[in-house]
């Protein structure tokens, strides 16, 4: 059992980088009303996150992380499909109008 779960917390970790990335990179974003709560920013292509995490792979310790860059991109793109293209909350505050 401690093989799966050492593999479910390498796959989060590997998320987590991933998730910074975007963020950094300005693919995900924070809602302008709640910053608790990240979204697409549809202004910006997921490429560029893919272009800051292949710079800072080798000097950010990435190489590490990640099992090679295809991996990373790959990761990259699983957490900005995943990410909302509108904040819940503001969503459900428009419905209760």
């Amino acid at each position: 059992m401690g093989n799966a779960d050492d593999i479910m917390a390498e796959q989060d970790n590997k998320r987590s980088a991933a998730y910074k990335i975007a963020l950094k990179a300005c693919v995900l974003k924070p809602c302008k009303y709640h910053e608790d709560e990240v979204i697409v920013n549809e202004d910006k292509e997921i490429v560029e996150a893919y272009k800051l995490g292949n710079a800072r792979f080798d000097k950010d310790s990435l190489g590490e992380v990640f099992d090679d860059r295809r991996d990373m991109t790959d990761y990259i793109k699983e957490v900005v499909e995943d990410a909302p293209t509108d904040c819940w909350i503001c969503d459900k505050m428009r419905s209760d109008d």
